[in-house]
């Protein structure tokens, strides 16, 4: 019974992820205002706004101008209800449960604002950076980081980016990196520690490169073609505390 509580839950915060994803890069409020059809503005009703279930029921579509509601919107709140098991199943009823959903909401809400508008916000990378000092200071941090590795892992990962960045400007002419994926760094640093972000920078580089490289390709895009690098940060850090352990081993 518990199980499906947390489901329900997690899909009704997947629902609210999804107006952040929407509204916070286009200005706009996310409490207030009711939700509506991002095509022709139609208000929706409760009846018609129930996470998951709305969508599968409406197969996808807005009921008013059955325009074709984007896939992601399903996947965040199925991912969200998913969260809020997994975590609870790895600490229980505790507030190492509750920093493991902050820092993967984190994750998951930046992931669709840099894959759909290319940016990362201060809005979510800065008060969950400082969530995770908070964690971590009172030994909270679901991955079992020191304060002093937090710290330093925070700096580090910051000013690499920052130096890239700035390295990029002055030989080339031109942001190699914005200061979205400094600040991205600084949150992972501070949850993930200092271990974390060499790890995480090779295997983004890397991953974003080939990627990148082959939609050039294949799409016959310009080289200079933007690609949502803040992406491949996401799903490293995510993955970083089931396989960063492994790596190191090997080494």
């Amino acid at each position: 019974m518990l199980t499906l509580s947390l489901f329900i839950i997690g899909s009704i915060f997947g629902s609210f992820y999804n107006v952040c994803i929407y509204r916070l890069p286009n200005d706009l409020d996310v409490i207030s205002k009711r939700s509506f059809c991002t095509t022709c503005k139609y208000q929706i009703p409760f009846y018609l706004n129930v996470p998951i279930i709305s969508y599968i029921i409406n197969l996808g579509k807005c009921k008013n101008c059955k325009s074709k509601i984007n896939f992601s919107y399903l996947i965040v709140e199925i991912l969200t209800a998913t969260l809020f098991v997994y975590a609870y199943s790895l600490y229980g009823l505790s507030f190492k449960t509750l920093g493991y959903i902050i820092f993967y909401s984190g994750l998951l809400i930046i992931f669709f604002t840099d894959l759909k508008y290319y940016l990362i916000l201060d809005k979510i990378t800065i008060p969950i950076s400082v969530l995770g000092l908070v964690f971590t200071f009172f030994q909270h941090n679901p991955f079992d980081v020191s304060i002093l590795s937090s710290i330093i892992g925070g700096v580090i990962g910051y000013l690499i980016i920052y130096v890239i960045r700035f390295l990029f400007f002055k030989f080339r002419n031109v942001e190699g990196m914005g200061l979205g994926d400094a600040k991205l760094f600084l949150m992972v640093g501070i949850w993930l520690g200092i271990k974390s972000i060499y790890l995480i920078l090779a295997s983004s580089a890397i991953t974003g490169a080939i990627i990148g490289s082959l939609i050039i390709y294949i799409y016959k895009k310009d080289k200079d073609f933007q690609i949502p690098y803040g992406c491949f940060i996401v799903i490293a850090s995510a993955l970083y505390p089931y396989l960063g352990s492994v790596f190191y081993n090997l080494i």
